[in-house]
């Protein structure tokens, strides 16, 4: 397989490089697990060397983050049409649609558990993709409480925990599964229902 990390200091890094290393770390995320998952593997399945990953990223768990997050993000972003508080509620169903799904339920379990233990993959859990999805929830939260006056009195932060931190724990406590009737009855006690 050509070595695609012929790269010389200052020089911008390959982006078929780039994504090579992230398709080998989902894939090998995936199929052999967090625990046993290292760098030199990740460098191998992709063709590059372990110095080009350590270049572009700083440790393991930032290129698992990002790995993670570029598997996920376009299915957790909320739609571009409807008014906000439906444009929330569906980005919450798409949340917990996607944490259904084995692909993505077993990565991040294994990262959210491995994160108690590791403070750099926390750090990247909280960094590489928790605060982005905060920040667009608390966005589209505030862009509720203009179009519906009885909803100004929304605080962000208690409603992104009260709706995401239901989904977590249901995800990773009690195993019991994300379905939409659970995540529409969680809305309504969140946000009131959309009427």
């Amino acid at each position: 397989m050509p070595n695609e990390d012929a790269t010389k200091p200052g020089r911008p890094r390959s982006e078929r490089a780039r994504r090579a290393v992230l398709e080998a770390t989902q894939a090998l995320l995936t199929d052999k697990g967090l625990p046993g998952l290292t760098v030199d593997d990740i460098a191998s399945h992709a063709g590059v060397s372990k110095n080009t990953i350590y270049r572009w990223w700083p440790n393991k768990a930032a290129v698992l983050m990002d790995a993670f997050t570029a598997a996920t993000s376009a299915k957790l972003k909320a739609p571009v049409d409807g008014t906000a508080t439906q444009r929330f509620r569906a980005q919450v169903h798409r949340v917990a649609h996607l944490m259904n799904e084995p692909e993505a339920r077993r990565p991040f379990i294994a990262l959210v558990a491995a994160s108690q233990h590791d403070p750099e993959l926390a750090a990247a859990l909280r960094d590489r993709f928790i605060a982005e999805r905060r920040t667009s929830a608390a966005a589209l939260l505030g862009q509720i409480a203009q179009e519906r006056p009885d909803r100004n009195n929304l605080d962000p932060d208690i409603v992104i925990d009260l709706a995401y931190g239901a989904l977590y724990y249901r995800l990773l406590i009690t195993g019991q599964r994300l379905d939409a009737p659970y995540v529409d009855r969680l809305l309504d006690a969140a946000l009131g229902p959309d009427h």
